[in-house]
C-alpha cells in the first residue's frame, strides 16, 4: 500500500495569499505547500482524503486521473472546497458512480454550499452518467472501501470533531487538537503516523502544534510519525533539528509504503 501526501499544509497553504511566507524559506521547495489531503493506493482501491480547494493541481501533479472513493475528515472549506470540480470529474467517470464517505455534519454543510450538486429536481446533463451518492460514517465503525479495511475514529477538532482512520497500521490524524478516551486505541501499534502539527506553539486552539504533537507520538509510539497541516510559522529545516528521531516534517509529494 502507498500513501501520498497530496497536501501538507495548513488552511491557506504555504505561501499564504499575497505571498507570505512567514518563517519558512522561500529558497526551501519542501515549504510549499498546499491544502492537507492524502491518497491511498493498494493497488487494487484508491481513495482521496480529503477535497480541498489545490484538490485539481494536486491530483495533476501525480497523474491522478480517477479514484474509487472519497473520504471527507470534517467540513471545513480547506478539506471539502475541491468539490467545485465534482460536476466535471462525474462527467468523465463514463458511468461509475463515486461513493462520498462523510459524517452527517460533513453532509450537511456540503450539500448546503453545493446544493445544486444534490437536488433531484435539477436535470445535470454536464455530470454524465455518473453520480455521486453518500455513504454515512457512524465512528468509530469499521468499514470495507473495496480491499481497504478501515478503522475510523472521533477526534477533537476545537468545536467541532473530525474522523480519524487507521488502515493497516498506518493512521491518519489530521486537524485535531485532543483525542476523546476511546479513540486512542486505534493510535498504538502504528508503523506510520500522520498527524496534525498546524504551527510552532500553541496558538491554535483547534490544532495542535510541535511540542504537543511530539508528545503524542512519543505517548503512542508509532515507528516513525509525519507531522503535517503545517502553517508558515513552521520552517522545514529549522524546525527539523528540533524534533527528535522517528518524528519528521511531512512535505507536498511525500511517499510512504507499508
Amino acid at each position: 500500500m502507498k500513501i501520498t501526501i497530496l497536501g501538507s499544509g495548513s488552511a491557506y497553504g504555504v505561501p499564504f495569499a499575497g505571498g507570505g511566507w512567514g518563517a519558512c524559506d522561500p529558497k526551501q521547495p519542501r515549504n510549499r505547500r498546499t491544502t492537507p489531503s492524502i491518497f491511498i493506493d493498494d493497488g487494487k482501491t484508491t481513495l482521496l482524503v480529503d477535497m480541498g480547494p489545490d484538490f485539481k493541481e494536486q491530483i495533476a501533479r501525480h497523474n491522478i486521473s480517477k479514484f474509487d472513493a472519497i473520504f471527507f475528515t470534517h467540513p471545513h472549506a480547506d478539506h471539502i472546497a475541491g468539490m467545485f470540480h465534482l460536476p466535471i470529474l462525474m462527467y468523465h467517470r463514463n458511468g461509475v458512480n463515486l461513493p462520498m464517505y462523510v459524517d452527517r455534519a460533513t453532509r450537511r454543510d456540503i450539500e448546503k454550499v453545493w446544493w445544486y450538486m444534490f437536488d433531484p429536481s435539477i436535470a445535470l446533463e454536464y455530470t454524465g452518467t455518473a453520480r455521486p451518492f453518500w455513504r454515512e460514517m457512524l465512528p468509530p465503525e469499521k468499514m470495507q472501501i473495496g480491499t481497504l479495511d478501515i478503522q475510523t475514529f472521533w477526534q477533537q477538532h476545537g468545536r467541532i470533531k473530525s474522523v480519524g482512520l487507521r488502515v493497516g497500521n498506518f493512521a491518519y490524524s489530521t486537524d485535531v487538537n485532543d483525542f476523546p478516551p476511546e479513540s486512542e486505541e486505534h493510535l498504538y501499534g502504528l508503523d506510520y503516523w500522520v498527524v496534525d502539527c498546524n504551527c510552532l506553539t500553541n496558538t491554535d486552539k483547534s490544532h495542535s502544534y510541535v511540542e504537543k504533537s511530539v508528545a503524542w507520538a512519543q505517548k503512542f509510539k508509532p515507528k516513525k510519525t509525519y507531522l503535517t497541516h503545517l502553517d508558515y510559522t513552521i520552517d522545514y529545516d529549522s524546525v527539523s533539528k528540533m524534533l527528535p528521531a522517528g518524528v519528521e516534517l511531512a512535505y507536498d509529494g511525500l511517499t510512504i509504503e507499508l
